[in-house]
This record gives C-alpha cells, structure tokens and sequence, in this order.
C-alpha cells in the first residue's frame, strides 16, 4: 500500500541531526560491514588474531588485537590503519551526535547480507551518544517512509541502547542487532535480517584466555548471553527469545563456537520457573502442548580454520550446522553453511574474495520444518522476518563476494548470489513469502568524504521467476561532529 512522505518528520529529524555537537569515545561496535571486512582481512593475513564471529564488538578486544600486530607489508599497514582511523574517531568523555539521510529504490527481491539495516525506501536517522570508560548510552531514533519491515510506527528506535561494565564483563540493554556465526553473508541461528530483537545481552570486553593452568589451552574465548522479548509476534503475543553462544580459539588457526536459542513463554504459555528450565535444559523437546513441550529451540555449532599459521596460505574455511531439535544430544533435522575467503592485494590494493554455500532445508529435504514450530507457528521470525539466516527457511543459495580496498577513503563491496527461497512455500517468511529462483549481483561502494562525513551507494539487479526483475540503485549520507 503507498504511504503518504511524511516530509515534515523528515525535515525535522534531518534539521536536528545537522546540529553540532560533541564526540565520544566508543566502547561497543554494533554489526560494521567495513570494520568486519577489515578484521577479517587482518586475520586471514595473519597480521592480527580477533575473532568477528560474535557481534555487539568491543573497542578493547580490537584494541587487544592491534596491540599484537604484526604489520610486514603496505597493504597491511593500510589496513591497520583504517582500523585504527576507525578507534581514533571518538574522544574520551564527551557527547557524540550523529545524522544520516538514505533512500533506495524498492527492493523486495535483494537478499540481505551482513549490516544491511537500511530497510526502507527513505530513512532518517539522528542521535546522541555519551561515552565513559565503564558505560555506555545510545539513543537513535529512525524516521521510515515506504518500510520493508513493518512495525506499526513512524518512528523507530532500534540501536538505542544503555551499557555498563564490571569486570570485564558488559551489560547492554535496548535494541542492538546480533550475529553470531562466521558466516560472511548470513547466520543460520542468529542474523541480522529482522529488526533487532529488544533486550538484554551479556558478554565479555576482552576475550583473553584463562590464566588457570588448567585452562589455558582454551585460548581467548567469548561469551554472549541473550534474553528478549518479540515483537508483533502474532500467534503467541508477548513471546520471549532466550540465547547463548560460546566461542573459543585454542589455537591461532582455529576458532569453534556453538550457540543455541529458543522462544519461551507468551500469552498462554506457561511461564513457571520448572517450564524455563525445561526450555533451558531441552529436556522435553517434541513433547507436545499435552507433556509440556515448553519451547520452540535451535542449535548447533561453527568452525572456522585459518591457513595463515599453518601453511602461510592467507584463506580460511568455515563451517556452521544448527538443527531444530535434538537427537542423542546432538542437533537434528539440520541446516547448514559453509564457505572460503582469500585475501591478499593486488597492485597494492588489498582484496578479499569469498565463496559460501547455505542449505536451510530440513536435512536436505524441504519439509516445512526449519525455522517453523508447532506451537510458536509465527516461526523463528520477528515481524515475518528472520531471526536466523536471511533468506528463511528452505532455501538454497551460493554466493561469490568480494571486497577492494582502493585506498584509505574508498571501500567496494560486491557479490553474486544464486538462491532458491522458500521451497516450502510458507507465508510466514515475509521476506520471500512464495518459492523462487533468484540471481542477483549486488554492488555497493563506500566513500570516507571527510572524517565526519562518509557517502554510501548501492547498485544491484535481481532476476525472479515469480516477479519482474529488480533493478534497484540506494545512496545515504551519515554525518557526525566531534
């Protein structure tokens, strides 16, 4: 249905986020296409040793990271630069505003990817930040027009959120965006590509590894913790989402992970101390409404391996399963993904190059089972789209990407994907709510104008068998003062 502009919004929120104000020092890296791109680079290189598998990212476990670099060539330099450019923006102590302005032609069709929050045809953004060295506040509000995700309001605050530290430990509550997976392009148990799930999360500031002697060999580690409530999840209202992910790298070469969620509670549910547990435990997994079957669960575990340390080949493999239940204590009824990365320079340009696979079938048959549930029959979705991998449930999909690094001010990212989306024909997957086939190629490029100003655009195409083809342009502006 066509939404009226709401043009005296957007010049309000625009004319507010022009005013000057002050910067801070940023503690917490919400979901970052080009930090990520830059980290990874750094740890596929060998260079640096981080883990980005796990998102909200602290400024000092990339500070930890940086301060063990091992720089030998100028492409490497440049890209350690660029990520120090990045921690060097913020100043202790002071307030931060900031401003954007987006608009993007429709775009029904385009697969997200990593960071792909711009979610309406026109989107204005303003905020504040205030920063000290233990806590941390957020406050954006997002004015849509023509939303590709409805939430029933003309303004928006996902990203705001308030965070404070203790011993190396953060709390954050609000609404902050999630990832968790080495996967390049999409995470099969926690995405991106709905709209941040309200809550409270959990986790450690740097990943250092244990000092106990007993427990060294486990490496620098990470832990996230999740507890949230839905929103207009339609079947069974107030539905809560509960998660845990843990990571370690025992070796420089290798990082495992498993991570494991579910949807408890909600209008009509039990929502006993016994019934959480239950749900925690797994214990009555499939056992039906009549034996208590408490909660619609997912789970699995990720691996990703670097050859840098080992055959001093700058690629890594990666691999994630996740099942919706459980057999022997093990997932079952399993979707996969796996993938490769390359990344070196060329002409002194640094580059990096992947490739990766996602199967969200039920074992590799489509069944109406992944992301789907008995009782929560909204699914693992929020306002139709997924919690989990982008696409939803049984799809297929290849994707070959790359990114270019032109130099300190000049960002390219691009990818080709082929999918098969929603084989089982289900409407609760807003995002591609019938079968088809698609092919897109999706190019965007990023240009550092000032410091305090960076110019984004987008291009892409994408052939459908049940729609006309899409080919969509986008261009954004953010602003900040400091």
């Amino acid at each position: 249905m066509y939404k009226q502009p709401k043009y005296k919004q957007f010049s309000l929120l625009v004319g507010l986020g022009m005013m000057s104000m002050w910067a801070s020092a940023q503690n917490l890296y919400m979901n970052d296409l080009k930090l990520k791109a830059d980290l990874d680079w750094l740890d596929t290189q060998g260079v640096v040793h981080i883990s980005t598998s796990t998102w909200p990212l602290t400024a000092n476990e990339i500070k930890r990271a940086l301060n063990t670099a091992n720089a030998q060539t100028p492409a490497q330099q440049q890209i350690l630069q660029s990520v120090q450019a990045r921690l060097n923006q913020d100043r202790d102590s002071l307030v931060k505003g900031f401003a954007g302005l987006y608009v993007q032609t429709d775009r029904d069709s385009l697969p997200q990817t990593f960071a792909d929050d711009q979610l309406a045809g026109q989107q204005a953004t303003v905020g504040v930040s205030l920063s000290e060295a233990n806590w941390e506040f957020n406050l954006q509000a997002n004015l849509k027009n023509d939303e590709l995700i409805d939430d029933d309001s003309d303004v928006s605050f996902e990203g705001s959120y308030i965070a404070g530290t203790a011993a190396n430990q953060w709390l954050i509550a609000g609404k902050v965006p999630a990832w968790w997976g080495p996967g390049h392009d999409g995470s099969l148990i926690r995405g991106d590509a709905s709209l941040p799930v309200a809550g409270f999360t959990m986790q450690r500031d740097t990943q250092t590894a244990p000092t106990n002697q007993y427990l060294s060999w486990v490496g620098p580690w990470q832990y996230q913790l999740f507890a949230g409530q839905l929103e207009d999840y339609e079947a069974i209202p107030d539905a809560k989402l509960f998660g845990a992910r843990l990571t370690a790298s025992p070796w420089p070469w290798l990082e495992v992970g498993a991570s494991r969620s579910f949807m408890w509670g909600g209008e009509g549910r039990p929502e006993s101390l016994s019934s959480f547990g239950d749900a925690l435990l797994g214990t009555k997994d499939n056992g039906g409404n009549d034996e208590g079957d408490p909660a619609n669960q997912l789970g699995g575990f990720d691996a990703r391996l670097n050859l840098a340390p080992l055959v001093n080949v700058p690629a890594g493999v990666y691999a994630q399963y996740v099942g919706e239940d459980e057999a022997g204590g093990l997932p079952a009824k399993n979707m996969y993904l796996a993938g490769a990365d390359y990344a070196s320079s060329a002409y002194g340009k640094p580059y990096q190059l992947y490739a990766e696979y996602t199967d969200t079938r039920t074992s590799e048959d489509v069944r109406g089972v992944s992301y789907d549930h008995g009782t929560y029959t909204d699914g693992y979705y929020q306002q139709g789209y997924p919690l989990g991998y982008a696409l939803g449930g049984d799809a297929e999909s290849i994707a070959l990407g790359g990114r270019l690094w032109l130099d300190n001010r000049n960002f390219i990212n691009a990818k080709v994907q082929y999918a098969k989306v929603n084989q089982a024909d289900e409407a609760i997957n807003q995002a591609f709510p019938t079968t088809d086939k698609l092919t897109g190629i999706d190019v965007a490029w990023e240009h550092q104008l000032q410091p305090q100003a960076l110019v984004t655009t987008r291009l892409w195409a994408v052939d459908s068998d049940s729609q006309s083809s899409d080919i969509g342009a986008a261009v954004g502006l953010e602003l900040q003062t400091y």
